[in-house]
């Protein structure tokens, strides 16, 4: 009888851990989640904090912002080693928060705190995915309509492109209630789910990083982009502090090394947009035109696609210029001055922080700053600034003519681009003016 009842509180115990729950390393969660707790752990993005307590729990503000970053590290390779401040909110100096603020994951309250205990709803979350892509420079042309979901209508306009996002790329699939199928956008979202969630982003943001950016490397020939080469033989000099060798005529090619500002180049080919083919270190490569002069302490061609000078005169002039000098500079998360590349906000830091004014680090802070510019008032060196709804994920300063430049992708660098082009255009959200 005692053997009986032994045996039957095993199988009552049992029946009660699968239906609540199961146990791995202290962590509580459903049986669902099983292999998909396994395999965040095979992949090493299983943060800490998540090994033990009840996954079935609504998630944080900031244990989401600790899921981030494990994931976005992993993913891109990328990491802040030091933080630029500590202070961004009154209530938390977290590392994992502040870090993934300053990779453009997450923002805080405009009173100035994070709120990290908070809990997420669904369509914040969603939010929360969509910048985690942008920063990867991750993008998608998969389509999926939302109208699909019984409760789409619910979705908040400021979330819905992160909606749209989230489930055309399979990151999201809905919970099935009878014939229909639901997004439940405003309820909370449980650890587990959103775990599932990151771990479907991470995926597809890891295999298109490796591909696009970390692995990729820029084939091309004459033809492939019309680009004609007259062979030349001069010599000309570095006229800008720190100059990219590259192994093609394009900003977003393999670099091959660096130059110094007034260090002779030995000039084999002009290229027809405006690059120079040279020798460097006994082989063939080549550098912006932009920046070569034909005299040592020159200012620069200022010829060729990839830049070129501002006209006009007084300080915002002198500082757009000083700006477009470091096209063709890697992109580089979390970087602020020439020695490292520049992220997007970075290099509007770096630049305006030269000439003595005081900024903020981030795209989303600097765009507090400052006078709020009309986008047909424009003038040279306001900085312009393009999200969703009223939070700045990036910024450029303006150059004239309907351009900006900004520090774009890791496999762009800094370059100048048009207000005009479609991404641009329908990302804009303002501008303001420092200068």
């Amino acid at each position: 009888m005692k053997i009986w009842k032994r045996r039957m509180a095993l199988v009552l115990a049992l029946v009660l851990l699968l239906s609540t729950g199961a146990m791995a390393a202290g962590a509580k969660y459903s049986a669902w989640f099983a292999p998909y707790y396994k395999e965040m752990q095979a992949l090493g993005i299983l943060p800490a904090s998540f090994t033990t307590g009840d996954l079935t729990a609504t998630i944080t503000r900031g244990e989401m912002s600790e899921l981030a970053v494990v994931a976005f590290e992993k993913a891109t390779g990328n990491v802040i080693d030091e933080l630029e401040r500590t202070d961004y909110f009154t209530d938390t100096t977290d590392k994992n928060i502040l870090k993934a603020y300053e990779y453009g994951i997450v923002s805080g309250y405009p009173d100035g705190t994070f709120q990290p205990d908070k809990t997420l709803t669904r369509q914040e979350f969603f939010k929360i995915i969509q910048n985690f892509c942008e920063a990867a420079a991750y993008t998608s042309t998969r389509s999926k309509d939302l109208g699909s979901f019984a409760d789409s209508g619910s979705i908040g306009a400021w979330a819905r492109e992160a909606a749209q996002l989230c489930v055309s790329n399979s990151f999201v699939d809905g919970t099935k209630s009878g014939s229909a199928t639901y997004l439940r956008p405003t309820e909370g979202a449980s650890r587990q789910e959103a775990m599932v969630m990151f771990l479907r982003a991470y995926k597809d943001v890891r295999q298109w990083y490796n591909v696009n950016i970390t692995t990729a490397s820029v084939e091309v020939n004459e033809s492939d982009l019309n680009v004609t080469v007259t062979d030349v033989s001069k010599t000309m000099y570095v006229a800008t502090d720190t100059l990219n060798v590259r192994d093609s005529w394009l900003a977003s090619s393999t670099k091959v090394g660096t130059l110094k500002r007034n260090q002779a180049v030995t000039v084999t080919g002009s290229c027809s947009n405006g690059w120079y083919r040279i020798q460097y270190d006994g082989h063939t490569a080549y550098v912006s035109g932009q920046y070569l002069s034909n005299e040592a302490g020159g200012s620069g061609s200022g010829s060729g696609s990839t830049g070129g000078t501002v006209s006009g005169s007084g300080a915002a002039t002198d500082i757009a210029n000083f700006a477009m000098s470091f096209v063709g500079y890697s992109y580089v998360w979390g970087g602020t001055s020439p020695s490292t590349g520049f992220d997007c906000s970075g290099l509007m830091y770096y630049v305006l922080t030269q000439y003595g004014y005081s900024m903020k680090r981030v795209a989303n802070d600097q765009m507090t700053q400052g006078t709020a510019i009309s986008r047909d008032s424009l003038q040279v060196g306001d900085l312009v600034f393009f999200g969703y709804g009223s939070y700045a994920n990036h910024v450029g300063m303006y150059i004239g003519n309907g351009n900006f430049v900004h520090a774009s992708t890791p496999s762009t660098g800094v370059r100048v681009n048009s207000l005009n082009e479609t991404y641009y255009n329908t990302r804009y959200i303002g501008a303001r003016r420092i200068i």
